[in-house]
């Protein structure tokens, strides 16, 4: 492979340094002390910058990192259960520096049925799912909020043979016998 001069000379045939700087990632001619020194002069950037964020700005970043997150989640069509549409919605809590009392009195519910939808004692409906994507700004879509929800449902209803055992004996007739 042609060296970093030879690689520079190529691309400004084709496009201005400008182009060359927006798009493409060179290689550095660093010593390992160098890039060390680099490493920690970026890090320590990005955390002075993470501080001086306004609201507004830790929001645009906070709430749309929770949307693809959530997005990826949802691809990959497994339950995971550390990611709970409870678990999610902390991190929402989190982003949006609210107290449940406080997100709870935005989206219209009583704080003890936030609560429970946390810790993942009870489900949220349509119209919560509405109403969570409005408190994103529209940033996290409802349906996003609602297919969290059903994933849940379905781990439980694969999982929870005891609650099946339970209600089968309710059934007075049954359509088609068990073989």
């Amino acid at each position: 492979m042609a060296n970093y001069e030879q690689m520079l000379e190529q691309l400004q045939k084709k496009h201005s340094l400008e182009d060359i700087a927006e798009n493409y990632v060179l290689p550095h001619n660093l010593s390992k002390e160098d890039e060390a020194a680099a490493r920690k002069e970026f890090v320590e950037l990005r955390m002075l910058r993470g501080k001086n964020m306004s609201e507004k700005e830790h929001l645009l970043s906070g709430l749309p990192g929770i949307k693809y997150r959530i997005k990826s989640y949802l691809e990959e069509s497994h339950f995971d259960p550390p990611k709970t549409l409870g678990a999610f919605l902390k991190n929402h809590l989190q982003i949006t520096a609210k107290k449940q009392k406080e997100l709870a009195e935005d989206i219209g519910i009583h704080p003890s049925r936030l609560n429970r939808i946390l810790h993942g004692k009870e489900k949220i409906g349509k119209a919560l799912a509405y109403r969570l994507e409005s408190h994103s700004g529209d940033l996290i879509p409802a349906i996003y909020w609602w297919k969290l929800a059903q994933m849940e449902i379905e781990h439980e209803m694969r999982t929870q043979d005891e609650e099946r055992l339970a209600e089968s004996p309710k059934v007075k007739t049954v359509a088609w016998p068990s073989p």
